[in-house]
């Protein structure tokens, strides 16, 4: 071969080796970096496998249905809550005493057990300074209100009395809610004073004494949340919370027992109030919430 051939074949291969050579070196590395890529996928994909191992055991399909579990636990849980609520309100007795009557008598009944004091059975309640209604119709009407709203949230009422007619002295009263065994017994009253200038809500409740030492604590915690419920709801003075052993209906109670103060039918803006529907409403309402507040504690 001559030398000038040499030297034509010489330029003619080095592309072609050159070529051979670049591309062998290119894809090395891209096939390096391909091998690097897929090494890390696998490696994710191994760590997710992993968690899915820990959440998911193995061999179980897991189903749409499933994967919302969590969700329908906790509906099912807040339902349960909410059933209950309801139940223990259901379960639960209260007595609603309407004071005093259309009619009095002047037969007289023990103080307390055991007691020396007798005291009047129905000496009839107060009168509106101005519109002259008298106690036991406002008594009457809020105590009917206050019965309806109470049996909504879902207790059992029971009325020691539904008519105005109905004459009972304070023991029959007390023993109505001892005979249904009441987690509470809410006695309606309107107060009265000889200074018209007084007014205000209070609550009254049995004193730490012999015969209401059983429910004088509850009683009165019951007392002081219905009656911060009341002033904030109607917006009435407080005259607070006051214990009594005194009174009749207290002490021949064996079950916790308040007695509400509405307001004083000797003052003239109060008597007003006290005689409409729309502030009965008011009350009720608001004796109800504060029932309700006290017994689902």
């Amino acid at each position: 071969m001559s030398k000038m051939k040499k030297i034509i074949l010489i330029f003619i291969c080095l592309p072609i080796i050159g070529g051979a050579l670049y591309g062998a070196i290119y894809v090395s590395k891209v096939n390096g970096k391909s091998v690097q890529d897929i090494n890390v996928k696998v490696g994710n994909i191994n760590k997710t496998n992993k968690v899915a191992e820990k959440i998911i055991p193995k061999g179980k399909v897991v189903t749409k249905k499933e994967v919302k579990t969590p969700v329908i636990a906790k509906t099912k849980v807040k339902t349960q809550e909410y059933k209950k609520a309801l139940k223990k309100q259901s379960d639960m007795v209260v007595v609603i005493d309407p004071g005093h009557a259309s009619v009095t008598s002047m037969e007289k009944e023990q103080q307390a057990p055991g007691s020396n004091i007798m005291k009047i059975k129905e000496p009839g309640g107060a009168e509106g300074i101005n519109t002259k209604t008298p106690e036991y119709l406002v008594n009457m009407g809020v105590a009917v209100k206050l019965k309806n709203l109470l049996e909504k949230k879902g207790y059992k009422i029971i009325m020691t009395k539904t008519e105005n007619k109905q004459m009972l002295g304070n023991i029959a009263r007390a023993k109505i809610g001892n005979t249904a065994k009441a987690d509470l017994v809410i006695r309606i009253h309107a107060d009265s004073n000889d200074n018209s200038a007084v007014k205000g809500a209070s609550m009254l409740v049995p004193a730490d004494s012999k015969s209401t030492k059983a429910i004088y604590k509850t009683s009165k915690r019951y007392g002081e949340i219905v009656l911060n419920n009341l002033i904030h709801g109607v917006g009435i003075k407080n005259r607070g919370v006051v214990e009594r052993n005194d009174l009749t209906g207290f002490n021949w109670s064996v079950v916790p027992v308040i007695l509400a103060e509405m307001g004083f039918q000797s003052n003239v803006e109060e008597d007003k109030l006290l005689s409409t529907e729309n502030y009965q409403n008011k009350l009720s309402k608001a004796l109800s919430e504060g029932i309700d507040k006290a017994l689902m504690q």
